[in-house]
């Protein structure tokens, strides 16, 4: 046994008109926008259970529920649904968005085959061009010329005829029907039922008030939800770029630190590498003051070494003046010597004096007793008396009067003590010399190893 159903056809449709929701909704609900957007005579019952004519006279709707800027709902056929078929349902929403309002309109219930014709009316006659009458600022008065022109405006003063109030058209019920199968067509005709006839089903407009009420209550609380769930997304979101701005702003301090700390080591480094700077500078300084020393030293060593030199070499010509002198004075007196025919004498400076008597005795008392270790005896009267001279001199110089001349036995006394300490002299220079000779000899030895 086969069922017979009706099929039906459903579609959406939405888009962005440059214009607040509220707006939008006073322009449908307004005979004069409604026919200056669909450029076509139009009226418009603004209330629930209130007739929408439109696009002069194709389009018949009912309002059912009608929620100010937010919803229309509403029963919707057209000239070209068949004759027995139910109402089409209609839906629209206004949502707004950024760049005016998104209008969504979903049509239900549509015959079959007439879904595509009703999509392309709607986009047509209402999306495409309210999104030209509301976006474009001349369009809304080119409309408003263009419908006056046409007379699809009502005339002032004169009232426009409406048409009266419709009930949306609600067909009896359709049963399924059986469809005969081959093996039954065999089988004897059964007497037909008679049908019961079911009357159309009017609309209570008090059901409707109380089921928009309940509507309004739900869209109320709805609402109410909304505005929680958005508050609390708004709260969490705030939370969010709080907690962001605080990473940032810990970021940025924490950056900061960094080059702050970048900035007194880069300082520290630099300070560093002037003091290194100036230190290398006072070190290469003090080394080319040392060098210019060493050379001032190393010159004066050899001036000194050169003077020294010189000196010698002075000292040698005079030795050597003298050694001359002295040859050439001893072949002179050499020479007179034998012109005299004298004996040769030593030569001494002064001439001795002949010993005495006395004297002579005395040193032959001192060298016997010399020899047998007894002490020499003391002077003789004559002895002391030769030293007592001598001794008033030394009281003379110390009182500051003039010594007293010597004798000239004194004088001859005097004389070999003066050469003795000629000699002496001699002695001590000869020493330094050979001092100084050995201090040569070894700084001689010591720059040739440092060459070396």
């Amino acid at each position: 046994m086969n069922l017979r159903t009706m099929d039906t056809e459903e579609f959406t449709v939405s888009s962005v008109i440059p214009a607040s929701p509220n707006r939008i909704y006073s322009a449908w609900m307004d005979e004069r926008h409604h026919t200056a957007f669909t450029g076509a005579r139009a009226t418009v019952d603004p209330w629930v259970g209130g007739r929408v004519v439109s696009d002069d006279g194709f389009i018949d709707a009912t309002h059912v529920y009608l929620v100010t800027g937010s919803r229309i709902a509403m029963t919707w056929r057209t000239r070209d649904f068949p004759k027995g078929s139910n109402d089409s349902h209609v839906d629209i929403t206004f949502e707004p968005v950024a760049g005016g309002t998104k209008i969504e309109v979903t049509q239900t219930k549509i015959p079959p085959g007439l879904g595509k014709a009703c999509e392309k009316l709607w986009k047509k006659l209402y999306l495409d061009s309210m999104v030209k009458y509301f976006g474009e600022p001349e369009a809304m008065r080119a409309a408003y010329k263009a419908a006056k022109k046409a007379g699809h405006l009502p005339l002032s003063g004169i009232k426009a005829s409406r048409p009266a109030p419709r009930r949306p058209f609600v067909p009896p019920s359709q049963l399924p029907v059986e469809e005969p199968d081959e093996d039954d067509e065999e089988e004897e005709e059964k007497p037909k039922k008679s049908r019961k006839r079911v009357e159309s089903k009017t609309i209570d407009l008090r059901e409707l008030a109380r089921a928009q009420a309940a509507a309004r209550k739900e869209a109320v609380k709805r609402k109410a939800e909304l505005k929680k769930k958005a508050d609390a997304a708004r709260r969490l979101a705030e939370a969010a770029t709080k907690k962001v701005e605080a990473k940032k702003k810990a970021e940025l301090l924490r950056m900061e630190k960094a080059e702050t700390k970048r900035k007194a080591a880069e300082k520290k480094r630099a300070e560093l590498e002037k003091k290194r700077a100036a230190a290398q500078k006072k070190a290469e300084a003090k080394r080319k003051a040392d060098a210019l020393k060493q050379k001032k030293a190393a010159a004066n060593k050899k001036a000194d070494g050169i003077k020294r030199k010189k000196a010698a070499a002075k000292k040698k010509a005079a030795a050597k003046k003298k050694a001359a002198a002295k040859k050439k004075a001893a072949a002179k007196k050499k020479a007179a010597v034998k012109k005299r025919g004298a004996p040769k004498r030593r030569a001494t400076t002064k001439k001795r004096r002949k010993p005495t008597k006395k004297r002579a005795a005395t040193k032959k008392r001192g060298k016997a007793a010399k020899k047998r270790g007894k002490p020499a005896k003391k002077r003789t009267k004559v002895t002391k008396k030769r030293a007592a001279p001598k001794k008033r001199g030394k009281a003379a110089k110390k009182r500051g009067k003039p010594a007293k001349k010597r004798t000239k036995a004194a004088k001859k006394r005097a004389a070999p003590k003066k050469r003795g300490k000629a000699a002496k002299k001699r002695t001590k220079v000869t020493k330094k010399r050979a001092a100084a000779k050995k201090t040569r000899k070894a700084k001689k030895t010591k720059r040739r190893s440092s060459r070396r």
